[in-house]
């Protein structure tokens, strides 16, 4: 009984938290499929994904800090720092294969 409850439980979790994540999905292309060249494809995607790699965990503290609902931006923050994180492990494996992987507003940017 105990393990059917924590089920259920679970289960209105994720589905009351639907709504929120629905409204995170703006995935944009990333910049490196501006280039002209494969070359430049190729290393402007690893460039990409090691940046988004490195600083994807920075989207939680950034994310927290522009939401005025602070549930709303920790949700957010974990939300990109796990897509980023994982599209940058993506991006770096994958740069040979110039296809791109869209990540919510384009990945980490430094703007």
């Amino acid at each position: 009984m105990k393990k059917i409850l924590c089920a259920f439980l679970a289960l209105s979790v994720l589905t009351s938290a639907t709504p929120v994540f629905a409204n995170f999905d703006n995935f944009q292309k990333s910049p490196w499929t501006e280039e002209k060249t494969y070359v430049d494809k190729s290393v402007g995607k690893l460039a990409f994904g090691l940046t988004n790699i490195t600083a994807g965990w920075t989207a939680l503290f950034f994310e927290t800090a522009k939401h005025g609902n602070i549930f709303a931006g920790i949700a957010k923050g974990v939300w990109r720092t796990g897509t980023n994180t994982v599209g940058g492990v993506l991006h770096a494996a994958t740069f040979p294969v110039a296809v791109d992987i869209p990540l919510p507003d384009g990945g980490v940017k430094f703007e």
